[in-house]
């Protein structure tokens, strides 16, 4: 009997690099989204769509109607790891130590006003910002970084697992595809088996991963 595909989808209001974070080969989703990083199993997909407003890596605004919905991207989940795994086997994907650059540029809102300059975007784009101790009330330490702080951490850690995906399909709020769907995705949603293997048939056959 062949197994059914399983695709969640939701709503995007920053596609930044962070969240999910495409970069040094695998997309990533490691904060954001708890509900979606719980449950989410090996060979399940993911797809991220444009809510009304999205913000890039700039903060420039991307505006979109729900007629008008589109696929920022579409990613199969190679790996599930907790947030210790992620830690110690993905060192390309953590923070560099210094956060606040001379001379850089304004971040976007939820940063808290971080300036970084325009070279060190993939870098401070790196999802991989706790790291375990037992010290610390939820069992991480948070690394400096200019996407979350300590009011987003509980909501991250909550989700326990990091989400890694070697067949993905990245095209940025810039470059967001239309794409025929029943309805429209808003926080969270699971597509009909149909519905989802109808979405991701369809980039597999027209986009290059």
């Amino acid at each position: 009997m062949e197994e059914k595909t399983i695709l969640y989808g939701y709503k995007m209001t920053h596609d930044t690099g962070f969240a999910p974070n495409p970069y040094h080969g695998v997309l990533t989703l490691a904060t954001c989204k708890p509900r979606i990083r719980k449950y989410t199993k090996e060979g399940y997909w993911i797809s991220g769509w444009t809510s009304n407003e999205v913000y890039d890596k700039d903060y420039n605004k991307h505006s979109f109607t729900d007629s008008n919905q589109k696929l920022i991207y579409l990613a199969k989940v190679s790996k599930v790891l907790s947030f210790k795994d992620y830690w110690e086997k993905y060192p390309l994907k953590k923070q560099p130590e210094k956060s606040i650059i001379e001379d850089g540029k304004e971040c976007f809102k939820s940063c808290g006003n971080v300036l970084i300059t325009k070279s060190d975007d993939i870098a401070f784009c790196g999802d991989n910002i706790y790291e375990p101790d037992a010290n610390d009330t939820f069992g991480f330490k948070q690394h400096e970084n200019p996407h979350h702080g300590e009011k987003e951490k509980e909501r991250d850690i909550s989700g326990e697992h990091v989400l890694v995906c070697e067949e993905f399909y990245y095209f940025g709020v810039e470059n967001a595809i239309p794409i025929e769907k029943e309805g429209v995705v808003h926080r969270w949603k699971r597509f009909p088996f149909d519905k989802g293997k109808e979405i991701i048939d369809f980039v597999k056959e027209h986009y290059t991963k």
